[in-house]
């Protein structure tokens, strides 16, 4: 598998959130500024990508906003860490919303990152959010105060990350928030438990989000998977942990023994939302791939995990965790 076919999921993720967020199933005034060639050229996608696009942002977002209104001061001592970030604009919408973190970090290959530090540059809004930055690595990072724009290869951990995100400010003092959305799957295991570990034994209080695919091996599974081989694109990290329940141990094993869960995105759409949404959602567009939103909704999951050595911080932990409605 080529890093090429990896680095091309991000136009397909930045392509059908901006579809999600043009038919109303959520707001996200930043996601068409990371457009290539504008919002109007990008095709709107069928209900049932939608939906799924929605689920994941919704069930990604609750536990991140929980994780930074869990401080009284966020600004001084709570910090997320984004593995492959691509064109994600959950830094902008914290930081419009007044309830950014002390710092913010996303990771991507340099070709993504260059090119969406070139689409902040270009854009007086983004740069007036960032406030005073500078760009570095040749144009694809960006660093300011509490935001950094970092390149590298996640492969590389410990060579290449890691010594970045510390020159970065990154402070292990202080909690700090992982999240990857369908980033680690695309890596070996070897990799994954490197980045895995560091994340759940080198802070103080951590806590680590995961979303991407499950079950491979059921009929629809192995669809999945041989449609992406299609496209030059494999899952190892899937192979390796391909159920709900091994998601739980990985992240037991590393050192996230607080807590750990981990649902499908059809449990969370089925049980997680309100009934006023579930309503709302329903007036948006027409929906009758009802069994084949099951069937997509319980191949993909997020699960998360926390860890501590510092009592204080056990109470909150505690509360971090979607709640079934």
């Amino acid at each position: 598998m080529g890093d090429s076919a990896i680095r091309g999921t991000n136009d397909d993720a930045t392509g059908a959130r901006l579809s999600a967020v043009a038919a109303g199933y959520f707001g996200d005034p930043f996601a068409p500024l990371f457009a290539r060639g504008g919002a109007g050229r990008l095709a709107r996608k069928p209900p049932i990508i939608n939906r799924g696009s929605y689920a994941r942002f919704s069930a990604l977002h609750a536990l991140v906003t929980a994780f930074v209104a869990s401080s009284e001061k966020p600004g001084s001592d709570r910090q997320i860490v984004v593995l492959g970030a691509g064109f994600d604009t959950r830094f902008f919408m914290l930081k419009s919303a007044a309830i950014h973190p002390k710092k913010y970090f996303e990771i991507d290959f340099p070709e993504i990152t260059a090119k969406k530090a070139q689409f902040i540059k270009k854009n007086k809004d983004l740069c007036s959010l960032l406030g005073d930055h500078s760009l570095a690595a040749g144009g694809s990072e960006i660093h300011g105060s509490d935001y950094s724009l970092i390149s590298g290869d996640l492969r590389k951990w410990h060579e290449e990350i890691v010594p970045k995100l510390v020159n970065a400010g990154y402070d292990s003092s202080i909690p700090t928030l992982f999240l990857a959305e369908c980033v680690l799957v695309y890596m070996p295991p070897e990799s994954i438990k490197t980045v895995v570990d560091w994340c759940a034994q080198g802070p103080t209080t951590s806590i680590m989000i995961n979303y991407e695919q499950i079950n491979p091996d059921d009929a629809f599974g192995k669809m999945m998977l041989e449609n992406l081989k299609l496209r030059n694109i494999y899952l190892p990290g899937l192979i390796a942990c391909p159920t709900l329940e091994a998601h739980k141990t990985r992240f037991h094993e590393s050192g996230f023994t607080g807590a750990t869960d981990a649902i499908t995105m059809w449990d969370y759409y089925e049980h997680y939302l309100s009934t006023e949404e579930h309503a709302r959602i329903a007036k948006l567009e027409i929906f009758d791939e009802l069994e084949e939103w099951k069937l997509m909704g319980e191949h993909y999951c997020v699960s998360w995990g926390w860890q501590t050595r510092s009592e204080t911080d056990v109470a909150w932990l505690r509360e971090m965790r979607l709640s079934r409605k």
